[in-house]
């Protein structure tokens, strides 16, 4: 069953869940102090979590003159996630002169009113222009390696690939399917309320499907047969095309990873920059399939 794979980051990453973000929001406090009352920036700062060990109802109110929404009412011993407007506001127009911006959410502990303090914060931004050369630099290695090693195991006058590069280009195109597969990992460490298996699932998607393509052509390739440059070319044409939802990273400086941000960089510039690359020379090796006769 694919169903699953389309609810977690992925279908996320096109606009329904955590993105890279120039802001992060945090709580100062909860007042008054309730014992067994824990609120927490979940998923980068894209929803707000309440455990309620109160022993009654903790309510979220909404925002004044506002019907309810996503607001939710959390029985004694449960938890709930939600993203919250007034956390989303306070990150409008971007940062003010003194560098944070205060919200405030209003809560209902049985009949006691609580009052939950946060503010939204802009961390400095990464070296965008750093990022994008990286992934240039990926790019053209990983077309240089693709397009001498297209041909290979063809028959024909100019169509056969040289045979040196049969292995970097297998080792290419790993690289490119296991940073993806880090990048997807570290991303399903922050879904908050999914079962790890499930949420790695879920942030993979379709992409799931490519790893063996690029496995079976870093294995064809290596081995000299003709259509392992192919495959290589196909797997990092469909990582490079998903991975491009994920270039704000390198211009955000808050990342829905569960790892350090520059290492979901580096991964995001291994895959995009490495399977477009890939991609490229795609172009070489179908020309090789129609100027010689099949093997």
């Amino acid at each position: 069953m694919l169903v699953p794979l389309g609810t977690g980051t992925a279908a996320a990453h096109g606009g329904d869940g955590p993105e890279p973000s120039a802001h992060l929001p945090r709580i100062l406090a909860v007042e008054p102090a309730v014992p067994g009352l824990a609120v927490t920036v979940i998923e980068g700062g894209y929803r707000l979590r309440v455990d309620n060990g109160t022993g009654t109802t903790v309510t979220v109110l909404p925002p004044n003159g506002a019907a309810r929404s996503s607001e939710p009412v959390v029985p004694p011993g449960g938890s709930a996630r939600w993203a919250d407007l007034r956390v989303a506001a306070a990150e409008a127009g971007g940062p003010p002169p003194e560098g944070t911006r205060a919200w405030t959410v209003p809560l209902l502990v049985g009949d006691v009113p609580v009052l939950v303090r946060g503010e939204q914060t802009w961390p400095p931004p990464p070296a965008a222009l750093l990022w994008w050369a990286l992934t240039a630099l990926a790019a053209i290695g990983a077309a240089l390696i693709g397009i001498g090693a297209a041909g290979i195991g063809a028959v024909g006058p100019g169509a056969v690939g040289r045979p040196r590069l049969a292995v970097p280009l297998a080792a290419t195109t790993l690289l490119v399917a296991a940073a993806h597969a880090v990048h997807i990992l570290g991303s399903a460490l922050v879904v908050d309320g999914t079962a790890y298996p499930q949420a790695v699932l879920g942030s993979a998607g379709v992409t799931v499907v490519v790893w063996p393509i690029a496995v079976a052509g870093a294995v064809l390739a290596a081995r000299g047969r003709r259509y392992g440059p192919l495959l290589c070319a196909l797997a990092g044409a469909v990582l490079a095309q998903f991975s491009a939802f994920e270039l704000a990273a390198f211009s955000n400086a808050v990342l829905p990873f569960g790892w350090n941000p520059d290492l979901d960089r580096a991964m995001i510039v291994l895959t995009f920059g490495g399977g477009l690359g890939l991609f490229l020379s795609g172009f070489r090796v179908l020309g090789t399939f129609t100027a010689t006769p099949r093997s």
